[in-house]
C-alpha cells in the first residue's frame, strides 16, 4: 500500500511537472498558473522573437559632382545642380580596346603591289573570306557585351555604324556570301545581343532609352532596305512576265498578219 502511495505521488509530480512547463526563452520552470517567467519576465503563452534588423547593400559606383555632391547620372558634360563642367571623364576602355584590335587585324589584309601609275592598292580576291575577314568576324562574334550603360551605348554605336545597309537592300551586288555581307552579318547579331543585354539590365532606365533609340532606328532602316530589295525583285519578275507576253502577242500578230 505504501508503494502503491509512492508510486501515485511520483507521477502526481511528473504530471505537475510537464504541466508547469519551462521559458521558451531563458528555460527557466514555470511556476503553475503564472503568466510571466520568473527569470527573464517574458509573457507565457507569446513566442519571443528577436527583431531581424535590415541590412542595406550598396552595389555599383555613385557618381557625384565633386563641386557640390550632386549624383551624376551617365553621359553628363556638366553638373544639373552647379553646372560645373566635367572634364576628365575616363572613356569607354572595353569598346576603345575593341577598336584597335579591329584595326590592328585589318592592317594585316593581303594587297598587292603598288599601281605605280594610279597609286591605288587593290585588295587580293575579294569575292572570298581571307584570313583578314575571318579574324575580324571571329573578334566580333567572341566579343563580350560590356557592363555599364556607358560602354553598352559606345557598343551600339559602333556596331550600328559598322552594318552596312546597302548590302541588305537592291543596290548590293556582292551576294549574301560575300565577306562584306558576312562580317555585317556579325556586327548586326552582335548588335541585337548588346540590345537586349541593355533591356534586360537597364529596362526603365532613363539611359536605356538612348540605347533603345538607336537599336529602333537601325531595325527599321534594315527593313526598309530588304522591303524594297523584296518589291525590287518582285518588279523585276513581273517586268519579265510582261515582256514575255508581249512578245508571244507579238509573235501571234506576225503570224496572222503573214498568212
Amino acid at each position: 500500500m505504501r508503494l502503491y502511495h509512492l508510486d501515485l505521488l511520483a507521477y502526481t509530480g511528473k504530471l505537475e511537472k510537464e504541466k508547469m512547463g519551462f521559458c521558451i526563452k531563458c528555460g527557466h520552470a514555470l511556476a503553475e498558473g503564472a503568466h510571466f517567467c520568473g527569470n527573464c519576465g517574458v509573457p507565457i503563452g507569446e513566442v519571443h522573437i528577436e527583431p531581424e534588423q535590415r541590412k542595406t547593400v550598396y552595389d555599383g559606383e555613385l557618381h557625384k559632382c565633386p563641386n557640390c555632391a550632386e549624383i551624376l547620372n551617365s553621359f553628363m558634360l556638366s553638373c544639373p545642380s552647379c553646372g560645373y563642367e566635367l572634364r576628365g571623364a575616363k572613356g569607354a576602355s572595353i569598346v576603345k580596346e575593341f577598336t584597335e584590335k579591329l584595326e590592328k587585324i585589318e592592317k594585316t589584309r593581303e594587297v598587292s603591289k603598288r599601281d605605280f601609275f594610279t597609286g591605288i592598292l587593290t585588295v587580293l580576291d575579294e569575292e572570298k573570306l581571307n584570313k583578314t575577314d575571318e579574324g575580324k568576324i571571329n573578334l566580333i562574334r567572341s566579343f563580350s557585351i560590356p557592363n555599364t550603360k556607358e560602354d553598352i551605348l559606345e557598343f551600339m554605336i559602333l556596331a550600328a555604324s559598322n552594318i552596312d545597309l546597302k548590302l541588305y537592300g537592291k543596290e548590293n551586288t556582292a551576294g549574301i556570301n560575300s565577306p562584306q555581307r558576312s562580317i555585317s552579318d556579325a556586327w548586326l547579331a552582335k548588335f541585337e545581343q548588346a540590345y537586349e543585354k541593355a533591356k534586360f539590365s537597364f529596362y526603365g532606365y532613363r539611359d536605356f532609352m538612348n540605347i533603345k533609340e538607336i537599336y529602333e532606328k537601325k531595325m527599321i532602316q534594315l527593313e526598309e532596305e530588304k522591303r524594297r530589295k523584296k518589291n525590287s525583285e518582285r518588279n523585276s519578275i513581273i517586268l519579265l512576265v510582261v515582256i514575255f507576253v508581249v512578245l508571244i502577242i507579238l509573235g501571234l500578230l506576225q503570224e496572222y498578219f503573214s498568212l
